[in-house]
């Protein structure tokens, strides 16, 4: 079995807490952050915080060399976590989908 590495290769969109990434396989995915951030953001200290600001959250960047989204503080995401997030994402929306 061979396992697929994933990078980024654009960033689609960036809204208030959502990503639209477009991955090495080719596959567009949007990935909805907020829970994500949100847990993280307990401690003023966090810099998952200042994601929090919705105008920063929207300065995210594409690290271009390693295919990797970043903030200028300094906070990244591995783009397999991504990836696995995305479409963790989607099967959870399928499925609220298929029970109403």
């Amino acid at each position: 079995m061979n396992e697929m590495i994933y990078r980024i290769k654009k960033i689609r969109s960036a809204v208030p807490y959502k990503l639209t990434l477009e991955f090495n396989s080719g596959e567009i995915k949007e990935l909805d952050l907020e829970n994500r951030i949100r847990e993280h953001s307990k401690s003023a200290k966090s810099l998952y915080s200042q994601l929090l600001d919705p105008e920063y959250f929207k300065s995210v960047k594409l690290d271009s060399e390693f295919e990797f989204v970043y903030w200028d503080n300094g906070l990244d995401f591995c783009p397999d976590a991504m990836h696995i997030w995305a479409v963790e994402q989607e099967k959870e929306n399928k499925e609220e989908v298929s029970t109403r």
